[in-house]
């Protein structure tokens, strides 16, 4: 699925699929900063969080333009209207500015769209990211059963 935003009274398809996916930029933008801020938060250092913080909207724009290289981007499928993260920022921007009254016209609201649409269009999954959180911890051992106590069984 999609999310279809106008800016500048264009259609603009926010998409994470494939090309998004391939953009490592945007995954390791976004880990990043949840990380940062999980960890600040768990050591209650305000000033960390509040350096996390900073870098809110330079991962909006790499999540944005992440989200609109499927159907907009320079690749064979893409219609070329953003073809960089130059034309992401200019929309951003434009975005940002005609919705300044909305829950999304900020960096941290247009974050959250993305986020939003990430999981709605099953990103986390495609890119194995549910996996990896849902994986078992290698730290915690199994604890095995010794076989002298099992129990004999009927055969």
């Amino acid at each position: 699925m999609y999310k279809l935003l106008k800016i500048n009274g264009d259609d603009y398809k926010l998409q994470y699929s494939i090309e998004a996916s391939l953009y490592a930029d945007c995954i390791s933008s976004l880990t990043e900063l949840l990380s940062d801020i999980g960890t600040a938060e768990n050591n209650k250092d305000i000033k960390g969080v509040l350096r996390g913080m900073s870098n809110v909207p330079s991962t909006t724009l790499t999540l944005f333009y992440a989200g609109l290289m499927e159907a907009h981007g320079s690749h064979p499928d893409g219609d070329g209207k953003v073809p960089d993260i130059q034309s992401a920022k200019r929309l951003i921007a434009a975005y940002i500015k005609e919705n300044s009254e909305n829950e999304s016209g900020n960096f941290y609201g247009l974050m959250e769209m993305c986020i939003n649409q990430m999981a709605e269009d099953g990103f986390f999954k495609l890119v194995g990211l549910d996996q990896m959180i849902n994986a078992p911890d290698p730290k915690k051992k199994v604890q095995k059963v010794p076989e002298d106590h099992k129990k004999p069984s009927d055969k």
